[in-house]
């Protein structure tokens, strides 16, 4: 019996030992509808783990294990034989299937052959690692099996690579990179910062780090415990299918804009952030304003202004009617007292103000009795007005009614400015932001300006966010969010400081891995400009920056026309993968009418490849709608996608879409609608990455198309030995 086939029997046999799992956890399944003792909560919390588990097993039967590792332990020289997939399987006591993400699968990915380690739950473990095998598995039947040293050479990754896009962000435990697996691993500790370029994979890694960090804190932290953040509703609906494919059920996923307006809790409605991306009238003043209300210096004023504004609570003296209880020197003091030594909200200082000043009424209640008795026996003898003794006489019945509560309601309605809404202090934080400028900033009058505007047509920028979310933060404790231990953020590149500074206030309990590309900064009027000042600012530089170079979604030739955009900006260039495909085809249309006739056509020669996911893109939402009207005045009836769509549809497998929404995603071939000069300014730093996020979402070809003068660095590629074809249509 040969290699091949010893491996083809230990499957049957592995598939066997399931099938078997698989149907006594059927049958338990049943028994516990019908035997179970208990609440109907713990049932239906039982039934589901059950099903999940069942789920697991019937996937693991199609695809039991994936590659196999031959390792002998140095300390106790036991020689182990461990099969390794997406899910472990266990029969009794004993492994069958060993799970990507427990410690010593990490062998797999990074380990050599010959002497190595993995590091343990308690413990670093040594020992030698003799064979190191990937299978290749379909339609239930192992079909070949390779040997291989390190997984990034691997013919099962190039055939992954090469594989055509089903619409689906795909699992890539079989294929996890070195460098990728260093991050997926790290400990729940590590806050993390991660500059890939684009195809590195960033997503991808970022939903198996969740899954790694679920499968090894399940004691200690839930699921709902973590996060993710991503750009556009478009993008949360596209990664949704991969986490519970890593057996990860309750996380919660969200933008950035979503998590706000929730956290903050009002009604407010938020401006569109496509329409400042693509606005090439924008001027340099505008995107200076968004820049700066990102900023740190813009936490710090509105810092200053909520100082001020806690601190006019205890302007007055606390009075009932004419009879003063406290003076105002006292509540400031035991205000401030609260406000210097914790870290609390206003409202829970508030409370603290409010048992405190109770307290010392109560240990001052012989003197304000005495006060009273006076103020009682003058209201009645004094010779005042009939008016006045009336509303003294009132008062009276209020001071002794709340003698005997220390004066507790009326400390509660002093402090009633305390409760006030988050969108109301923002704008007087704007109407006096003079006051509060720390910075001589040029612009503060347009900003004031501009944002008060917005609120009268009850409208806020994207840039508004993290200064309503701190301002949320400031009055009020939201103990729902110190549940949350980790946080995944995604295409982080367009959130700016303060956005970063705010997450970090409100989830005090967690700690980060965030994920983007510099140089897919679509909004870089509002984005970070480098990643040390984010460490800086959130971390106290102790959170470390890893670097993902390779790129592993597109071919050589399509990113070499990407570098050479990235480059004409000062981006630098990827450390390729070597996976070589068709050139990039450059269309140079002469009549701008006739571009559609070209799209059409070169979509359905796409088609007729075999390509399952086509993208139609432009720089903007309504060029995205003009080619789509365009399409279907020739019969391609494709739609184009919106910011709510789910591409996970099967109707968006050919599609327009434009800039933004496609950030983050991936089809099999992509067509660029007009990369002219015009359109594409090599001049604006944002046009070109803008062109650079559209190139880089083909997976295997890709074509451009345009009409008029092409964007200079397109034909600065065309001059370059092997590089684009160019073809002319008249």
């Amino acid at each position: 019996m040969n290699e091949l086939e010893i491996e083809r029997k230990k499957f049957t046999q592995t598939k066997d030992i399931i099938e078997a799992i698989l149907s006594d956890e059927r049958m338990d399944l049943d028994k516990l509808y019908t035997e179970f003792i208990g609440s109907r909560e713990d049932l239906w919390k039982i039934t589901d783990r059950k099903k999940i588990h069942i789920h697991n097993l019937e996937e693991s039967l199609e695809k039991p294990y994936f590659a196999r590792i031959d390792f002998t332990y140095k300390d106790s020289g036991k020689q182990s034989t461990v099969y390794i997939g997406k899910n472990g399987v266990m029969k009794n006591t004993d492994i069958i299937v060993t799970d990507w993400r427990a410690p010593i699968s990490s062998l797999y990915y990074d380990g050599e052959i010959g002497e190595c380690s993995f590091e343990g739950p308690e413990e670093t473990i040594s020992g030698t690692m003799s064979l190191k095998r990937q299978y290749e598995i379909e339609n239930e039947e192992l079909l070949d099996y390779f040997d291989v040293e390190l997984v990034s050479n691997d013919a099962l990754l190039q055939k992954y690579l090469n594989s055509n896009n089903d619409a689906r962000l795909k699992s890539i435990v079989s294929t996890i990179q070195k460098e990728q697996n260093a991050v997926i691993r790290r400990k729940i500790s590590d806050n993390l910062i991660v500059q890939g370029v684009a195809g590195s994979g960033k997503t991808t890694v970022a939903l198996h780090r969740i899954a790694y960090l679920v499968y090894n804190y399940i004691n200690n932290i839930r699921q709902d415990q973590y996060l993710v953040i991503g750009p556009n509703p478009v993008f949360i609906k596209y990664i949704k299918s991969v986490l519970p494919d890593l057996d990860v059920s309750g996380v919660e996923q969200s933008t950035f804009e979503e998590y706000a307006k929730n956290y903050i809790g009002e009604e407010i409605d938020i401006k569109s952030s496509e329409k400042k991306a693509n606005d090439n009238i924008l001027g340099k003043i505008d995107n200076d304003i968004d820049k700066f209300k990102s900023s740190a210096k813009y936490k710090e004023m509105l810092d200053q202004f909520l100082n001020v504004y806690f601190m006019s609570l205890t302007a007055n003296d606390l009075m009932i009617g004419d009879f003063k209880i406290l003076d105002k020197s006292i509540i400031k003091e035991t205000f401030e007292s609260i406000t210097l030594y914790t870290n609390s909200s206003l409202s829970n200082r508030v409370e603290s103000a409010i048992n405190r000043l109770c307290k010392i009424i109560e240990n001052d209640y012989n003197r304000i009795y005495r006060e009273f008795i006076n103020y009682s026996y003058d209201t009645t003898n004094s010779d005042i007005a009939a008016e006045d003794k009336e509303r003294r006489k009132k008062n009276i019945e209020k001071i002794r009614a709340e003698l005997d509560k220390n004066f507790r309601p009326s400390i509660r309605k002093y402090f009633s400015k305390s409760k006030v809404d988050v969108t109301k202090l923002y704008k007087l934080f704007l109407t006096t932001i003079k006051d509060y400028d720390l910075y001589n900033y040029d612009h503060l009058d347009l900003l004031k300006k501009l944002t008060l505007d917005n609120i009268k047509n009850k409208t806020f920028d994207f840039e508004d966010l993290p200064a309503l979310m701190y301002i949320k933060k400031r009055l009020v404790q939201n103990k729902e969010n110190e549940r949350i231990r980790h946080v995944v953020v995604d295409e982080a590149q367009d959130l700016g400081e303060f956005n970063f500074l705010v997450l970090k206030e409100i989830l005090p309990s967690a700690t980060f891995s965030i994920f983007g590309d510099l140089a897919q900064s679509i909004y870089d009027y509002r984005g970070v400009d480098n990643w040390e000042s984010v460490n800086e600012t959130m971390f106290d530089n102790k959170g470390e920056i890893v670097e993902f170079a390779k790129s592993y979604r597109t071919t050589a030739e399509i990113m070499n026309v990407a570098d050479d955009v990235a480059d004409s900006i000062g981006l630098g260039r990827s450390d390729m993968v070597v996976r070589h495909g068709n050139n990039v085809v450059i269309t140079e249309i002469e009549d701008s009418d006739n571009i559609p006739d070209y799209i059409a056509e070169k979509i359905e020669e796409y088609k007729q490849k075999g390509y399952k996911t086509i993208a139609v893109i432009s720089k903007t939402n309504l060029l995205s709608n003009y080619i789509n009207d365009d399409l279907m005045d020739r019969e391609i009836y494709i739609p184009n996608v919106s910011v709510n769509d789910d591409l996970l549809e099967e109707r968006f497998r050919i599609c327009t879409i434009s800039n933004q929404l496609a950030k983050g995603l991936e089809f099999d071939a992509v067509i660029i609608n007009n990369a002219n000069e015009q359109i594409y300014s090599s001049e604006n730093k944002l046009d070109m990455k803008l062109l650079y996020v559209a190139i880089t979402r083909a997976l295997h070809e890709l074509d451009i198309v345009y009409s008029g003068t092409l964007t200079k660095p397109l034909h600065d590629s065309l001059e370059k030995e092997n590089g684009p074809i160019l073809k002319r249509i008249k």
